[in-house]
């Protein structure tokens, strides 16, 4: 009997999800030889249930508009073709009656970035229209959300998307090297650790690399446990690698440790009203 109800309590498991990271260096503007890339790069690393590439991977990141014909449709068969066969891409999405968006499509799920950069050298709110959802996707057996580069500076983000069911966050990323390489390394492994711990999640941080716009991107892309400790990682140059995600063993931790089952959703909405009416 007690092998049985172990065997039915193994079957209820969700399995390993394969996760895939694609650290690119794409060039501003040059959309097809992008795509291209990122399709020769997931060839690379065999099966995978999941392959994300950094922010804007099919566009290039400039700190100027994108040429308008490198503007893209969620639809274009291009996309549709990675997202089919599991590949989450960044680009610039077009929009009819107003800015661009900075736009992520994983899956059938598709996110557009929430707090566009404000200031230099990025100004991105000069060339993208901010978005107003916060999507999710349900890959093999775990829900997925895309957090995109500064939605991960904004902790409200991260928070309300692992309340609503988030298991893996998917970070794609352009940061430069900066002035100070060293400090904006350090803040992101902070930021990625903090949140892996406090939201008992899988983090997958994809950064790009190379040079663009003339500026150096420093990739470092990474996959973090809900323990903190990093599972995967690559170096600055372009390249690839594959690592399980442990579902269940994760599902066992949010059971034990019910961090985000504890949280007071109606404190926080009650404490946030009070705070706009005293503004």
């Amino acid at each position: 009997m007690a092998e049985r109800q172990q065997a039915e309590l193994s079957a209820q498991e969700p399995r390993p999800l394969r996760v895939g990271l694609l650290q690119t260096a794409p060039v501003f503007n040059a959309v097809a030889d992008n795509l291209a890339g990122i399709a020769a790069l997931r060839r690379s690393i065999g099966p995978v249930d999941l392959a994300v590439t950094p922010e804007l991977s099919a566009t290039g990141y400039g700190f100027v508009a994108a040429d308008a014909g490198t503007l893209l449709d969620d639809d274009d068969p291009r996309l549709v073709e990675l997202a089919a066969a599991g590949v989450g891409v960044g680009f610039a999405q077009r929009c009819d009656s107003g800015l661009p968006w900075n736009s992520y499509l994983l899956g059938s799920s598709l996110q557009h970035k929430l707090y566009p950069v404000s200031y230099a050298p990025w100004n991105e709110h000069l060339l993208f229209q901010p978005g107003s959802e916060l999507a999710a996707a349900e890959v093999a057996d775990a829900r997925v959300a895309t957090v995109i580069c500064n939605d991960m500076w904004h902790p409200a983000v991260p928070w309300l998307a692992a309340r609503a069911g988030a298991e893996v966050l998917v970070v794609p990323v352009a940061s430069i090297a900066g002035a100070d390489p060293a400090a904006i390394r350090r803040t992101w492994e902070v930021i990625l650790q903090h949140t892996a711990l406090l939201l008992q999640c899988y983090v997958v941080f994809v950064n790009r690399c190379g040079v663009d716009s003339g500026e150096p991107f420093w990739g470092g892309s990474r996959v973090v446990g809900p323990d903190g400790e990093t599972l995967a990682s690559l170096g600055a140059e372009p390249g690839a690698v594959a690592v399980d995600l442990d579902l269940a063993g994760l599902r066992r931790r949010r059971a034990q440790v019910p961090l985000l089952a504890e949280e007071r959703v109606e404190l926080v909405t009650d404490l946030l009203d009070r705070m706009e009416r005293h503004v």
